[in-house]
């Protein structure tokens, strides 16, 4: 994959064209009116998103509060679907990313709330016991040192995450995890923690202290989705803004969906495990959703793109680069479904698929995929430039 820095600068300035615009829009497609149409609908689409994402999480925080009241492998089982449940609805949010909105920009006072919800990889020590060596190390993690967090809350695991490293990851998705699969300790599959870490006639320390920070970290999660939610809500500053801002906002928007594309899901969630070839690189490693995680990402992307989510299909980026240049909107369309295919055709699981030489078929589809996503956001910029804007496409080395 290219490590190169992608600009693609506009031929003509915004103004010119937007020039000849009257206040009806007089037809123009990709005039003010039309624009100004697709950026509500994209702030409609993400507020609809986010607040999906919290009541998928309220719903698995009541599954998870049945799993503490009877820790058996039945409810286990229960609480892990619970949570890849629980994640549908926001990884169709991720291609707004690296677009300054609330979830990673600086929103009134707050910022990264995605370092909050979705961080990875972790370091398993930071957050329980760890076996390293085939040695079980106990007396390590917040849960077994509870001079570190005297008491586990929402807000305390939010201050701890990151503090003195990248993968210090003490909060969100991907914490609860670790904590429901347990480290994936076999070369292939997910982890395999039993039900007893959570019982108080189970064998390992702090069953108390690992349920309370299972319950207050999903807690955490939705209320840092609820943030992110708000600042989408009709009312809210940062929409009223964002939707005022019509060159500035699709600006952002292409920005978002081509640095996501390319940068984050292609070079760095796909290909820095694909270089690696460590399992500890890919998104979900402790219970080997990595795959699902992935698709869900290219179809949000695609949706983002479209003006779709749900029953929902309204103006989209779609209909402005159609009408600036029909075959170019033709070309974003067949690699953004290119991309999903792509990630579908990855033999399952991802750690199986990453292993082996360069010419496996696991290694082969990946990379038909690592391509797809390049292309994909490539595409973006030139789409982004047939409507006079002017973005940066990135693809930073995994």
């Amino acid at each position: 994959m290219s490590v190169d820095a992608y600009k693609f600068v506009a031929c003509l300035a915004l103004a010119s064209s937007l020039a000849g615009c009257g206040s009806d829009d007089d037809g123009n497609a990709t005039g003010s009116a039309a624009r100004g149409a697709v950026v509500k609908n994209y702030a409609a689409q993400l507020y609809t998103a986010y607040s999906d994402s919290v009541t998928d999480e309220a719903a698995f925080l009541d599954t998870v509060k049945a799993f503490i009241a009877a820790p058996t492998e039945k409810t286990l089982g229960a609480t892990r679907q619970g949570w890849v449940d629980s994640r549908e609805h926001y990884m169709l949010t991720e291609g707004a990313r690296f677009s300054g909105g609330p979830i990673d920009g600086e929103i009134d006072g707050a910022s990264n709330y995605e370092g909050l919800v979705n961080s990875w990889p972790l370091d398993e020590a930071y957050i329980d016991y760890k076996v390293e060596d085939g040695v079980l190390n106990e007396d390590t993690g917040i849960i077994n040192l509870p001079q570190e967090v005297p008491e586990i809350t929402a807000e305390a695991l939010d201050l701890k995450n990151a503090e003195g490293g990248d993968e210090n990851v003490s909060a969100g998705y991907h914490a609860v995890e670790f904590l429901l699969w347990g480290q994936a300790l076999k070369p292939s599959g997910p982890g395999e923690r039993p039900a007893t870490d959570y019982s108080l006639q189970g064998p390992t320390k702090n069953p108390d202290r690992r349920a309370a920070y299972l319950t207050v970290a999903v807690q955490g999660i939705a209320d840092n989705l609820t943030a992110v939610r708000d600042a989408w809500a009709p009312t809210a500053s940062y929409r009223v803004a964002f939707e005022k801002n019509t060159a500035d906002s699709l600006t952002r928007m292409f920005t978002g969906l081509a640095k996501f594309s390319k940068g984050e899901l292609g070079s760095q969630r796909i290909g820095a495990a694909y270089k690696s070839k460590e399992r500890h690189d890919q998104h979900d490693c402790f219970s080997s959703q990595t795959l699902l995680d992935y698709e869900r990402d290219a179809r949000g992307i695609q949706g983002l793109y479209l003006g779709k989510y749900g029953d929902n299909d309204g103006p989209g980026l779609d209909d402005l680069v159609k009408a600036a240049n029909p075959a170019l909107d033709v070309d974003l369309k067949k690699k953004l479904q290119a991309s999903i295919d792509a990630i579908v055709a990855i033999p399952k699981p991802f750690e199986d698929a990453i292993a082996g030489d360069d010419d496996s078929i696991g290694r082969v589809s990946i990379q038909k995929a690592l391509n797809a996503l390049s292309d994909q956001g490539d595409a973006f910029g030139l789409a982004a430039k047939a409507l006079g804007l002017t973005i940066v496409v990135d693809d930073p080395a995994p």
